[in-house]
């Protein structure tokens, strides 16, 4: 039987390459919360609500439930192996959508002997609308990483993987997109139901670190220890992304930028971000070395580019507020 503790569901988000991957690995050791790996079905399931209908007929529920499994880009193997199984689960919940889209991750938390779940996905910072509308009780914990590290990690990943085209501009961008929404939501939240953690803290003091977001989660103290010893039972697939999330804990890589970054480079991440580093206590190095002008411009032109990408996904939602009348806010049992 699993533990008698449920609670709201757990987000975990970020700017990409922030060690969002280590702090769901972390988390869901603990024997209270079950957190797959990236599954790309919330968010991406809200954003196309107008077409599922109604959801109280079971055919629609069942239709929402064979997108999820059927679609190229859905991981819904991070769920369940069986797909029929999570088709059941989803036509089976509550005809609202955030109950039929959070049935997969409760089908997890079930497999798993665990009471409560949670989903992670960097870009979950720049969607929180959709997973307050979907479940207005969850919790959101906000990692925060040096913006230097960010953008080399960034670039470092994109060369092998092919994303992460828009080279350093594009990545400093994404930073901070991804620190303006939070701060947003930081606010409407509140501190019970927002948290903020710097990557460089889980690292050097993970038991101060993985405490205190124990304590504002809710979970069991005598979980810390599982949790520390995360590597241990470490689920991950990619092994070449992720590689240090399998093994204990290490700083190994905290200032890996200060290498894989050209001090213009350096100079650029730090004339454009300075204001949030000194936030957030990242000190500038470069205050001497001048930046290229062609970094300059490329970052207007992707700044300018996500801001009218803002404004269309705005206006979809607009639309979609109009036009979608149905409740999605799921139903707590």
């Amino acid at each position: 039987m699993p533990p008698t503790r449920p609670g709201p569901p757990v987000f975990i988000g970020a700017a990409p390459r922030s060690g969002t991957t280590l702090l769901r690995t972390m988390l869901n050791s603990h024997p209270e919360l079950a957190i797959p790996g990236e599954t790309r079905i919330l968010v991406d399931g809200y954003r196309r609500r107008a077409e599922w209908g109604d959801l109280r007929d079971v055919e629609n529920r069942r239709r929402l439930a064979r997108w999820v499994v059927e679609r190229g880009r859905s991981r819904y193997r991070q769920l369940t192996q069986d797909p029929d199984e999570l088709v059941a689960a989803m036509v089976a919940a509550a005809p609202t959508l955030g109950s039929v889209l959070g049935a997969g991750f409760r089908l997890y938390a079930d497999h798993h002997g665990k009471p409560r779940w949670g989903d992670k996905r960097p870009s979950v910072v720049l969607n929180l609308d959709a997973v307050h509308a979907m479940f207005p009780d969850a919790q959101f914990v906000n990692l925060v990483r040096d913006p230097r590290a960010v953008v080399a990690s960034i670039r470092r990943v994109g060369r092998r993987y092919g994303w992460g085209a828009h080279g350093l501009p594009g990545a400093t961008d994404t930073w901070e997109r991804s620190m303006r929404a939070a701060d947003r939501w930081r606010r409407r939240l509140g501190p019970g139901r927002f948290l903020e953690v710097r990557y460089e803290d889980l690292v050097t003091e993970p038991a101060a670190a993985l405490g205190r977001i124990a304590e504002f989660l809710d979970l069991d103290a005598g979980g810390l220890d599982a949790m520390l010893r995360h590597h241990e039972t470490a689920d991950i697939h990619n092994r070449t992304m992720h590689a240090l999330v399998s093994k204990p804990v290490t700083t190994e890589r905290m200032r890996a930028w200060e290498q894989a970054l050209r001090p213009r480079e350096i100079a650029f991440v730090e004339s454009v971000l300075g204001a949030w580093m000194r936030r957030y206590g990242y000190e500038p190095v470069a205050k001497s070395v001048s930046v290229p002008p062609n970094l300059r411009r490329r970052h207007r032109r992707r700044r300018n580019e996500m801001r009218l990408e803002s404004a269309r996904r705005r206006t979809r939602e607009l639309w979609l507020q109009v036009s979608y009348r149905r409740p999605v806010a799921a139903q707590r049992h």
